[in-house]
Formats: structure tokens, C-alpha cells, sequence
């Protein structure tokens, strides 16, 4: 579990309600019910939060706090402790005193991991009520399904024996790492850009503190235990101790796709953070191109892309996410001249509907990597559960771009996510009648087959866009920036365009009908 600064937690910026809890004040019985659920961590989100001395109003914490009164803390923190030796196993949250909003005002914050030995259960009543009924012993499980603290039905508790003799496999020890292959640099860039409190003491402790801080290490008698989630998140090479653990990358320049010319192919490796920050980039810079369109019966232009980048962005991240790291089959990204598939294995969960997956209507009751996907919130490349499809059909929808396809098998093997190229951007675009006439002579004995095909997609670009320059040409061709130049240098001298301005700023324009 990430330590988050208190701050983050009550402007609830990061973590789902279903993760955190407030209370007023001090309730022993409730208290220790929802620290016993945190333990149990049912719908694997990687455990929660309590804040003791926070009214709260559906779910929301009312602000500023009332907070806990000087004198009772301690006496608090010691029923904490006594009461959570109820709990069978035993389980002791982190505890903390901080001060917010300002040092008048006492909070005991409770950090609760997922346990690891459970799963976990704790009486009905903790301590003697002041009536003349006794209390009420009988141990329960108990289980926060969703925002509610409540005791385990009989198909829930199989549920928690199961999970627990079978812990994520981002979250398990990793006997073959050391901390030799962790990359402080690495480490350090992501507490910087994340909500952690850890990110004021980056000068202050050692990379073993930091590690254990972030719970993706183990103590022992002598080095470090390092947890997959570690190495996913830290290593140069995550791929060498965890086979598939990589992004493969692949551009097609033809029609024929697998069977004709690959254009760009690139491994990415490094923490899987960075690989997907880097395919984001390589896509951003390469792939997206930005046009006008001119609406009909309407004066207004509006800016469109051929693919919107937080459609890619969900896409891709939901696919590093879900994928299972026990097999070794790495997360592809293939860029066609009309599409973008993502492809992950596995699929989704056999309870889905993929209806309703499709429509961004079903949420996973349970995540494969709770781990991963808390570090992602933490550096904002995930927001909260079940919203990545809603996601990237609200960016394709406001860019007018055609719905995605979903794809698996009956036994869920895969999913194939296939985000298409927007109308306009594509080979559907036809040169003008009149345009083609007339380029076709300049183009005849002074260029390749090869470049007249280029140059005819620029052209469609001109005629929709007026203007283009090397930069944008190299994209929509899928070609090296120099490449693109050289080709419109090219046609400049054949009178196909007309260059404006020099060296960086120069773009290239339609010739006036005058000068074709």
C-alpha cells in the first residue's frame, strides 16, 4: 500500500470510496469490523483507509474536519490495538496521528494493508455493551463488497479461502530478484509524480527504506525480499525476471499489413510505467495528426484528430494492467494505415457480458494486478475502477470517430481492443477530380510509382487542411521526417506545391490555379 498524505485522501482525489472510511469518532465494534474487511481485501483493491475524527455524508468527508480530541488519543490507539487482537488471525493496521487542517486539529489515520495470512475474522460485538444483554462473541468474516462493511455470506468466505491460498501474482515474492536490479532513478521519478508522503523524504532515507515503505519488499534476517510489483515497477528489465513483461510494437506502411512491408517494430522494455508512457510518446509524435473539418450547415470549424489520444492512452494502459504477468506473452500495439489494435492476454473475466463490457456498462468485481493498479492511480495513468471503457467511448465519441471493437474468445483467451482511424483521415479521402487532372502530368516522368502514391496522400491532406509541413507529412505517410522533407522538396521543384518560409518554419501549399 502506498503511504498517502492525508491531504490527498480527504480532497479524495485518488482512492475510491469503496477504499476509505470515516468515522466521526471512536465506535469500537465498526471500527474493527471495517479494519478486518481492509484485511481481507475481498474485492482486491489492495486493502484501505480509515480516518477517525471525520463526519462524513455519503460516502464524503465533511470538511474541515471536527477531529479527535487532544486527550483521547492515546486511549484510543490502545483500545486500537487491544481490539485488533480479536481478530484471527491477528491484524494491526498502521497508525498514525496528523494534524489537518491545521496542528489544533488531532486525526488518527489507519492504514490498512491487505493481510496476508487470513482470511480474517472478528467478533460481533469487541468489547461489553453497558445494557443487560451480552455481548454478541460469534466470529464473523467480513467483507466490504462495495462502500458497506458487511459479514461474509457462505459463497463469499470460499471466495476468501480460495483467494488467499492464491495471493496476485504482482504482489508475490519474487525469489530471483535482488536489489541489484532496482534503479533508484527509476523509483524516485515516480514518487516525484505521484500522491505518495514519501515524496518529501526521497533525500532522507535509503532505497531499502523506500522500498519497504511502499510494501513491495519484504524484511528479513538479510536482504530484502523483492515482490514482483517491485520489479514491474522499478527494474531496467522487468522482462528478464518476469518473461512478457514488454510492450511489442509494430507499424504496417501497406494494405498488406502482416504480409507486406513493416515499417517501424520496437521492443519497449523498462518499468511498465515508462513502457507506456513511451509508446504514448513514439504514438503522439508519429501516428496522431490534427486536421480542421468544416461542419455542414455550420459556419464553425472544428479540430479533429485521425485517432484521439486518451482513447489510446485508456486502451493501452487498460491493456498492461489487466494482463496476466504469470504468462509469458508480452501486451502488442499494431498500427494499420485505418486502425490500432491493442492486444492482451488474457481476456476479461468469464462473468462479463461483452455487451455490456462493450458499452463501458460492467465493472470487474476483482482485478488481476490490485498492485499495479494502485500504482497507476498514484502517477494518474489510471483513474478510478470500471472507468476505462467509458473512457475512450466518450474520447471517441467527442472526436467523432467510429465505436471500438472488443474481440475475445469463448474462453477468454485475449482481448483485442481496435480503435479505428476517423472518417477523413483515411484512403477513403479522394483526391478532387480537378486536382487529379491537373497533378497528374507534373507527376508522370518525374517520379517514382512510390513517391506519386505519397504525394497524391498529401495532396487529399492539402486540399482538406491548406497547409502541411515536414513534420506532419512524415506521420501521414508513416515515414522518417527527412524522408517527407526530401519528397516535398521534390515536388516543390516539379510545381506540384509551393513552398513558405525557411528551414523548420517552412510548410508547403496547393499552388494558385494560376501557377498550375
Amino acid at each position: 500500500m502506498i503511504p498517502l498524505k492525508i491531504e490527498t485522501l480527504l480532497e479524495g482525489k485518488v482512492v475510491e470510496i469503496n477504499r476509505v472510511e470515516y468515522k466521526e469518532g471512536w465506535n469500537p465494534s465498526d471500527i474493527t469490523h471495517s479494519i478486518c474487511a481492509f484485511a481481507n481485501d475481498y474485492a482486491n483493491v489492495n486493502g484501505g483507509y480509515i480516518v477517525i475524527g471525520v463526519e462524513e455524508d455519503s460516502g464524503v468527508p465533511v470538511l474541515p474536519p471536527k477531529g479527535v480530541p487532544k486527550e483521547l488519543l492515546d486511549g484510543i490507539q490502545q483500545e486500537i490495538f487491544q481490539y485488533c487482537n480479536l481478530i484471527e488471525p491477528r491484524y494491526v493496521p498502521q497508525i498514525e496521528v496528523v494534524n489537518y487542517p491545521d496542528k489544533d486539529t488531532h486525526l488518527l489515520y489507519l492504514k490498512c494493508s491487505p493481510g496476508d495470512a487470513g482470511p480474517y475474522r472478528a467478533p460481533k460485538d469487541v468489547y461489553s455493551k453497558k445494557t443487560s444483554d451480552k455481548p454478541d462473541k460469534t466470529m464473523y468474516y467480513w467483507i466490504r463488497p462495495a462502500s458497506l462493511t458487511t459479514i461474509a455470506k457462505q459463497g463469499e468466505i470460499a471466495e476468501l479461502f480460495e483467494k488467499f491460498n492464491a495471493i496476485p501474482f504482482d504482489d508475490r515474492v519474487n525469489r530471483k530478484a535482488n536489489i541489484d536490479i532496482i534503479r533508484r532513478g527509476y523509483l524516485e521519478d515516480f514518487l516525484r509524480d505521484s500522491n505518495s508522503s514519501l515524496s518529501t523524504e526521497i533525500n532522507n532515507r535509503n532505497m531499502d527504506e523506500l522500498l519497504l515503505a511502499l510494501e513491495v519488499a519484504n524484511e528479513t534476517d538479510a536482504d530484502l525480499e523483492l515482490r514482483n510489483i517491485a520489479i514491474l515497477m522499478f527494474a531496467e528489465r522487468p522482462d528478464k525476471l518476469i518473461p512478457g513483461a514488454q510492450i511489442n510494437f509494430v507499424r504496417f506502411n501497406t494494405k498488406e499489413a502482416e504480409s507486406g512491408n513493416i515499417m517501424f517494430e520496437k521492443t519497449f522494455t523498462g518499468p511498465i510505467w515508462k513502457q507506456v508512457t513511451d509508446v504514448l510518446d513514439y504514438i503522439k509524435t508519429n501516428v496522431i495528426i490534427e486536421k480542421t473539418v468544416k461542419i455542414e450547415n455550420q459556419e464553425k470549424s472544428v479540430k479533429c484528430v485521425n485517432y484521439p489520444y486518451n482513447a489510446l492512452e485508456e486502451a493501452i494502459v487498460n491493456a498492461v494492467f489487466h494482463k496476466s504477468y504469470r504468462e509469458d506473452v508480452p501486451v502488442e500495439v499494431r498500427v494499420y494505415l485505418d486502425r490500432i489494435m491493442i492486444i492482451n492476454f488474457p481476456g476479461p473475466d468469464g462473468y462479463m457480458n461483452m455487451e455490456k463490457f462493450a458499452a463501458g456498462k460492467v465493472r470487474a468485481r476483482k482485478y488481476r494486478n490490485r498492485r499495479i493498479g494502485e500504482f497507476f492511480k498514484e502517477i494518474d495513468l489510471s483513474e478510478k475502477q470500471g472507468t476505462g471503457i467509458p473512457k475512450i467511448l466518450s474520447a471517441l465519441s467527442k472526436n467523432g470517430s467510429p465505436k471500438p471493437f472488443f474481440e475475445t474468445d469463448d474462453r477468454r483467451t485475449y482481448l483485442e481492443t481496435t480503435i479505428f482511424i476517423r472518417e477523413g483521415f483515411g484512403e477513403s479521402s479522394k483526391m478532387s477530380d480537378k486536382m487529379s487532372d491537373k497533378m497528374s502530368d507534373k507527376m508522370s516522368d518525374k517520379m517514382s510509382d512510390k513517391e506519386k502514391d505519397r504525394m497524391k496522400t498529401i495532396i487529399i491532406y492539402l486540399e482538406e487542411n491548406h497547409e502541411i509541413a515536414s513534420g506532419i507529412a512524415a506521420r501521414l505517410l508513416g515515414v522518417e521526417t527527412k524522408t517527407a522533407s526530401r519528397l516535398l522538396n521534390k515536388a516543390e521543384k516539379c510545381g506540384i506545391v509551393r513552398g513558405e518560409g525557411k528551414n523548420k518554419t517552412k510548410k508547403y501549399v496547393l499552388p494558385t490555379e494560376d501557377n498550375l
